[in-house]
């Protein structure tokens, strides 16, 4: 079994734990891209056998959350499962937080929060954390480029938004930040991840319906193949001569090759994926060569 998986993640479990499931039932090496917090619902695209290889490339692109902001309460966490650590009047009026929007788009710099699982020194943030040691965390560059005001309820001194973000940003430090340039302090209440690069909510299946199958030894039609996942990239079939070099992991002179496409590209055999290609410098000479085999 190869491919892709994209699942509805239910509230209350981590990522790491959703990967363990099908692992065990599907006998085969998974992993995720793009944790999700144990809180928080949504897609979560998990890549079993060789699919594990694309992780990265699969779901590297922009992800689309929508979560909910209350005004008014700090937690230690960013979000309801941390201690209340600070309470403020939240005078927040729509008009007044709509207006704010248009500054925190575009490229943005963030200081993630502590209980997360960015490692500094070699031991995640939580962990630090936990343990009462203070250290230095570090600030990242992130990206906004959609923020989308849902509904805005005054008297729950709640906020609604839709976020289109890059990779690494955490809508809980946005949230929080967004609270303060509103003059009050804030916490996430609800996260949803409704899209992962091209991938979206709609076409994920519930965890739970995932494991039935998988318990009954069915391959799951919800299971997106190599191929389908690599469509989007252009396709490349070299004569069977080359593509045998290529496939034993040799680089091959571009002038030797015909209608080579620019870029990375999904390179086949017969019919047969070989893997991903994409041109190299080699001794002066441009080449190419399969970089990721599958």
């Amino acid at each position: 079994m190869n491919g892709l998986f994209l699942v509805d993640k239910p509230a209350g479990m981590t990522s790491f734990g959703v990967v363990a499931r099908i692992k065990r039932l599907s006998g085969q090496k998974c992993g995720h891209s793009g944790t999700l917090d144990p809180m928080a619902t949504g897609l979560l695209p998990v890549m079993v056998g060789r699919a594990t290889k694309l992780c990265s490339l699969l779901t590297g692109g922009q992800k689309r959350y929508i979560g909910t902001l209350r005004f008014g309460i700090e937690t230690d966490t960013g979000d309801m499962t941390g201690k209340i650590i600070a309470e403020k009047a939240a005078v927040v009026d729509k008009a007044q937080f709509s207006a704010l929007l248009p500054a925190f788009t575009g490229t943005l710099t963030q200081r993630p929060p502590i209980y997360s699982a960015i490692k500094v020194e070699g031991v995640p943030l939580y962990r630090h954390a936990r343990a009462g040691r203070a250290v230095e965390v570090p600030e990242r560059t992130v990206t906004i480029n959609r923020l989308k005001l849902l509904s805005f309820h005054a008297e729950r001194a709640e906020a609604t938004l839709e976020v289109d973000c890059s990779k690494g940003t955490y809508i809980r430090t946005l949230f929080s930040d967004l609270a303060a340039a509103a003059g009050t302090c804030g916490t996430m209440t609800a996260l949803r991840r409704t899209r992962v690069g091209p991938y979206r909510i709609e076409q994920a299946v519930p965890l739970e319906e995932l494991m039935q199958q998988l318990e009954r030894g069915e391959v799951p039609p919800a299971l997106i193949s190599l191929e389908q996942a690599l469509a989007g990239l252009p396709q490349y079939t070299p004569e069977d001569f080359f593509a045998t070099l290529l496939r034993n992991g040799c680089a091959v002179s571009i002038r030797k090759l015909k209608d080579l496409p620019s870029g990375l590209c999904a390179v086949y055999r017969r019919g047969e994926l070989i893997g991903l290609g994409d041109q190299i410098e080699r001794d002066g000479e441009t080449c190419f060569q399969v970089v990721t085999h599958l």
